[in-house]
């Protein structure tokens, strides 16, 4: 099993358009079922649930004015981060949609290679 961990967007089900549009019709039609997603979604709480067989899991974000995305990208990264860790997964990937995490990508990947090759993907805001 595959395990890809996708932060960045404000999570599904959809409530925007752009990136959220491309994770809840990526998970909705979903054709390989060795790909376990995860989804992290920026919320008022930390509940887990799953939408379209994803595993989605709330961020509660403090409303920080524009910082907020940034602690929403690192705090779900580390919640993947343990996730990764707690579950014993290997070779994970995390992909980060709309990276505003730039400045501490090199730190957060050392964290994330120390665990069985795991990798970050990173693609800027269409």
């Amino acid at each position: 099993m595959k395990h890809v961990f996708i932060i960045g967007s404000k999570g599904i089900p959809t409530k925007y358009g752009g990136f959220e549009t491309f994770v809840e019709k990526l998970t909705e039609y979903q054709v390989n079922k060795e790909i376990k997603y995860h989804v992290a979604c920026m919320a008022d709480d930390t509940e887990e649930f799953e939408h379209n067989g994803a595993h989605c899991f709330n961020i509660k974000v403090p409303s920080i004015g524009p910082a907020k995305a940034v602690y929403y990208d690192i705090a779900a990264f580390w919640y993947c981060l343990n996730y990764i860790r707690n579950n014993n997964i290997d070779n994970a990937i995390v992909y980060v949609l709309a990276c505003r995490i730039g400045p501490f990508v090199a730190g957060l990947k050392r964290q994330l290679k120390c665990h069985a090759d795991s990798e970050i993907l990173s693609i800027s805001k269409p």
